[in-house]
């Protein structure tokens, strides 16, 4: 009994040490991107595993393209193109296994602005137009700055970044879907950026300045009487100004505040109590006080403003309530 609880042992201790001493190592390792972009680097972190005593790394086109050692920290790829990277380990006993990983180094693309005189023009090297549109000098067809893009190859996107969130770009040209010639119209100084950005996610950018001339004569008034009775004509009070778009007395450029960037704006009946206030200039007041329609009168007004050009100035005055 005693000799065969003795061979039990044994065998089992020749089976642990055979599975351990035969056990092979097992390559793999992970990387931080599988796509990148010419000149970007990845950083990759050996998880190979089973007592692995050496490390051999191979980068095709990479810097460097071959490392030993257990992690090669960053490497960087200058040139496009798809390589397979390759990890081969090996333990103590010489047993080796190999691992691999396909990256994709994608192109950086070009991108061009350039500014025209007018819808299929020609080139110039700037523009200035007046505020809210139209190209200086007066006269010429189109109703703001031509930009016209290239540089960009199928399968890029062509993504505007604008100071008014599109609000004041115009698509005319639709290339397989790409917005390549634009007319914008700002009503102050702005930059326009075009990224072109590859199927890879690699983006190049161009930058054009466009010019406003801010009229210098520009007029804020609060009109002297309103009839808020539903007509749709003249229903709510608000400040206006002689550059205003629509000039419908709504104030503002698409509603993106006109030539007035800040302002406080109250209103008094006679007792002096104030009945309406704000400080946006797309706001108006609809003659309620409290959620009540109030009763046709005189009011008074106060109104502290500063202009898209930097000036300030006030107001007081009255205004009459019609019914």
């Amino acid at each position: 009994m005693r000799y065969a609880m003795m061979k039990y042992i044994y065998l089992s201790l020749f089976t642990v040490l055979s599975i351990v001493g035969f056990s092979q190592p097992t390559a793999s390792f992970s990387i931080s991107d599988n796509v990148i972009c010419e000149g970007d680097c990845i950083d990759i972190e050996n998880t190979s595993s089973n007592d692995v005593v050496s490390s051999s790394w191979s980068f095709p086109s990479g810097t460097p393209s071959f490392y030993s050692g257990m992690n090669p920290g960053q490497i960087c790829f200058a040139t496009a193109g798809t390589y397979t990277l390759t990890l081969t380990v090996t333990d103590a006993t010489g047993n080796t296994s190999s691992a691999s990983q396909v990256l994709t180094v994608g192109s950086v693309p070009t991108v061009s602005i350039t500014l025209l005189d007018t819808l299929g023009g020609v080139p110039i090297d700037d523009t200035i137009i007046p505020m809210y549109g139209g190209m200086w000098p007066s006269g010429t067809v189109t109703t703001g700055a031509v930009i016209a893009i290239s540089g960009y190859a199928a399968g890029d996107s062509l993504v505007w970044v604008t100071p008014n969130n599109g609000d004041d770009v115009f698509c005319f040209g639709d290339l397989a879907g790409v917005c390549d010639t634009v007319v914008v119209s700002p009503y102050y100084d702005s930059y326009y950026i075009i990224n072109n950005i590859s199927p890879e996610g690699c983006i190049a950018a161009d930058t054009v300045f466009v010019g406003v001339l801010f009229r210098d004569s520009v007029i804020v008034t609060v009109p002297d009487a309103f009839s808020p009775n539903g007509d749709n004509n003249n229903d709510v009070l608000r400040v206006i100004t002689n550059v205003d778009q629509d000039r419908d007395y709504s104030n503002g450029f698409d509603g993106d505040g006109g030539a007035i960037v800040s302002m406080n704006f109250e209103v008094y009946n006679r007792y002096g109590q104030q009945v309406f206030r704000t400080t946006s200039p797309q706001e108006g007041w609809d003659g309620t006080f409290k959620g009540k329609a109030l009763n046709a009168g005189t009011f008074t007004y106060k109104l502290e403003y500063r202009l898209i050009n930097g000036l300030s100035g006030s107001l007081n005055g009255n205004v009459t309530l019609y019914k």
